[in-house]
């Protein structure tokens, strides 16, 4: 009896393992997407400038030099009809479908799949969830990769070289719909930056570390399109407090 208690104990925990190898595959595949898309719409936007004094050149050839005016305007319109087509490749990317989702389990999976990260940079957890929940309508991956950004960039505010002090307060909360806090004791946003680190491409950290400015305008995103609000705040204690608010779903 004892042996198949320990056998099926065993193979649970080879479960839940497994699901969460799974489920941090699945999160990191979804933030290299979010993370691709964003940065083509990103270098769109950017090309579209050249776009533009090339198409003001033009006008202005068009009486001196019409034969070279007229291969530009070859060339421009080629060129617009391939970012055209590199908005239609973005805006057909798959998604997946919208469900009822418990932020508490997100936020659990979340910590479990940082939990080695969370280790090897010495920062330790505390885990508040709100006995009780309403749940939100989003999607699931994408919420967790939003959370798991976010914790990320905790980490890394956390990491600065010579910080003690490295701790991450998550909490949740129903409160106008549902509140997920997520306090940091950082060094902070630096003044005048608390809107520019939203921006895509902007990031305080070096170049050679890896980081593409990409996290925090990616979680504005997934925050506004469930429908909700992010903040970024001076947490109570010193560091940065991270605010996310979702509507609950009606009727939950």
């Amino acid at each position: 009896m004892f042996q198949t208690s320990q056998q099926e104990s065993l193979y649970h925990r080879a479960q839940e393992n497994a699901r969460l190898v799974a489920l941090g595959a699945q999160v990191a595949e979804e933030e290299h997407a979010a993370a691709l898309r964003e940065s083509l719409s990103a270098m769109l936007f950017r090309l579209e400038g050249p776009l533009n004094v090339m198409a003001s050149v033009i006008a202005r050839l068009q009486t001196r030099e019409p034969d070279m005016a007229k291969a530009l305007q070859s060339a421009l319109q080629e060129g617009r009809a391939h970012l055209e087509e590199l908005r239609q490749l973005i805006a057909q990317s798959q998604r997946e479908a919208i469900s009822p989702v418990n932020l508490n389990e997100v936020l659990r999976d979340v910590l479990n799949v940082c939990t080695p990260r969370l280790l090897a940079c010495g920062v330790g957890i505390h885990w508040q969830p709100a006995a009780t929940l309403p749940s939100v309508l989003g999607r699931p991956i994408e919420l967790r990769a939003l959370f798991k950004a976010l914790v990320d960039n905790a980490i890394d505010a956390l990491s600065t070289r010579g910080w003690k002090t490295r701790e991450i307060r998550l909490t949740t909360r129903a409160e106008a719909g549902v509140q997920v806090c997520i306090d940091d004791s950082g060094p902070g946003i630096p003044p005048g930056l608390e809107l520019k680190i939203f921006e895509p491409f902007f990031t305080t950290h070096a170049r050679r570390t890896g980081h593409l400015g990409t996290g925090l305008s990616r979680a504005q995103q997934v925050v506004t399109e469930h429908g909700g609000l992010l903040d970024i705040l001076p947490a109570p204690g010193g560091g940065c407090r991270v605010l996310v608010e979702l509507p609950a779903r009606s009727g939950a």
